[in-house]
């Protein structure tokens, strides 16, 4: 059947923007009372509406007569003009974004409803979000430059939202500097490509043949880029702005930028280097006089790609184990967990992506659900250091427990999701052969010098004695509140389920990375 409503495909960021419009309407107008929960259970509930609205057109089911994208629009080769597309692994990343904007929503609806700027954070999150869907949808490098920094702005302005916290706005100021800077070196990168290619449609720079015009233009566009959205998703050694923008930022900020947004840079990258790294063989530089020189880049991209994976994933970790603070030691945890998403772009194959984007998925419950928990646990009194937590687990046996499952998970134990995303891409680098076996090698040592620092920490949860005066917070759900503890719940069941019966969501996002490379957008 034939879509005859354009803009219905784009049903899920219009209930976002809806959304966002509903909660920055309602705080002009004047509302008062219980802004917090009011404007949470708006976002939370514009945030579900969306992927219930993806998963309907991604094909599951139960939810088929909601499919607001025909089929026909699905996975077909994109046009050499075409500003957007929609793919399967779109979608499933587009479900990926919602999941953490949904989980981050709902647990701040349990802060203080006297705290000010609630229709600031809960609007603005939403229009990040809108940013992150159309990232997911762009088929031309100046569009998902553009969405990207739709995303960028809303988040620079959730780093320092609290406006009276000196450290969040310093780390504001920081985040938005380096935030220009990288954007400038991505559509300087952009212009290079299109001097290069004369376009900067995905169709044009993935296929796999034509001439080049300029090849070191094209060498220095994708260097640039690398560079540029490197920053966004704090590959080493473009990493060193995270840790004080985490560390700074409000914590339920800081889940939505370490377990959401940071993942744009990852689908960014598959868009600009799949095609290159794993279907643009065929290319020549502009023949002269009858002589067609070979333009094999391939390769090249792969082997920087991987030399960066494996020097984030080895800073990330080796900067963690000297942390005495929670989100700092976090926050070196979450750039260390870039470098193995990224191995999947190197190796550039169809079970690679797809081991990447479910160790996105997997991230997004493991480091969204440990950063809403360290931000519970500061609620309860409990202090920055790692020291501080001596005996969580007998003050708080629930939220040390969870808290648990998600360390667990991301030092990739078995019996976690951790585990089965990091075996479905180290066996894809393994199947790749050459030196992709190597770039496992390198993924397997880091993982296990992760569980040194995570260990640590369970140790002082579940082993050292607590405090004398252990700190006391009344309220709901030992002082988290319904919102925030249901947030916790949700992600530490789904690390363990997940972990235990991955197929339901694996299966879908393997047939996702398949139908990419073949359609190759």
């Amino acid at each position: 059947m034939t879509n005859t409503i354009p803009y219905l495909p784009f049903l899920p960021e219009l209930v976002l923007l809806a959304g966002a419009l509903v909660i920055f309407a309602a705080d002009a107008a004047g509302l008062r009372q219980r802004r917090t929960e009011l404007f949470g259970a708006v976002a939370a509930g514009a945030s579900l509406v969306g992927l219930v609205l993806i998963l309907a057109d991604l094909g599951f089911a139960p939810l088929a007569a909601l499919r607001s994208l025909p089929s026909g629009q699905l996975d077909v080769p994109v046009t050499t003009t075409a500003l957007y597309a929609f793919t399967s692994l779109g979608l499933v990343f587009q479900a990926i974004f919602l999941v953490s904007t949904f989980l981050v929503a709902l647990a701040s609806t349990s802060r203080s409803s006297e705290e000010g700027g609630a229709a600031i954070f809960f609007g603005l999150l939403l229009m990040a979000s809108l940013g992150m869907l159309l990232v997911a949808v762009a088929a031309d490098l100046i569009f998902l430059l553009l969405a990207i920094e739709i995303t960028g702005i809303s988040t620079y302005l959730l780093v320092g939202y609290t406006r009276r916290d000196s450290r969040g706005i310093e780390a504001a100021m920081k985040f938005y500097i380096v935030g220009a800077l990288s954007t400038a070196l991505s559509f300087f990168g952009a212009s290079l490509l299109f001097g290069a290619y004369g376009s900067t449609n995905f169709a044009i720079l993935s296929q796999a043949s034509g001439p080049v015009s300029y090849p070191d233009l094209a060498l220095a566009g994708y260097a640039l880029l690398i560079a540029g959205v490197g920053f966004k998703l704090t590959l080493v050694p473009f990493h060193a702005w995270a840790v004080d923008v985490y560390d700074g930022a409000p914590t339920d900020v800081t889940a939505f930028l370490a377990g959401g947004s940071k993942k744009i840079g990852l689908f960014a990258l598959f868009l600009i280097f799949i095609g290159p790294v794993s279907l643009a063989t065929g290319r020549t530089i502009a023949c002269s006089a009858g002589t067609c020189t070979p333009f094999a880049y391939g390769p090249e991209l792969a082997l920087v790609l991987g030399l960066i994976a494996v020097l984030t994933m080895t800073v990330g970790n080796l900067l963690a184990l000297l942390q005495p603070e929670m989100k700092r030691m976090l926050a070196y945890s979450s750039i260390s967990q870039a470098g193995y998403m990224l191995l999947g772009i190197a190796i550039g194959t169809a079970p690679a992506l797809a081991g990447a984007t479910f160790q996105v998925l997997a991230h997004v419950f493991m480091k969204t659900g440990a950063f809403l928990v360290v931000a519970g646990v500061a609620g309860l009194g409990v202090g920055p250091l790692i020291a501080d937590w001596r005996g969580l687990g007998q003050r708080r046996p629930y939220l040390a427990v969870a808290f648990g499952f998600m360390l667990l998970g991301l030092a990739g134990v078995p019996l976690t999701v951790g585990f089965v995303s990091k075996f479905v891409l180290f066996s894809a680098a393994v199947q790749a052969q050459g030196y992709f076996v190597w770039l496992a090698v390198a993924g397997l040592l880091n993982s296990a010098v992760s569980v040194f620092y995570y260990a640590r920490v369970l140790k002082v949860i579940f082993l050292e004695p607590p405090p004398d005066s252990p700190p006391t917070a009344p309220g709901a759900v030992g002082g988290l509140g319904y919102g925030r503890a249901a947030a916790i719940a949700i992600a530490a069941v789904a690390i363990v389920a997940l972990g235990i019966y991955p197929q339901p969501v694996l299966g879908p996002i393997q047939a996702a990375a398949t139908h990419f490379l073949t359609v190759g957008v």
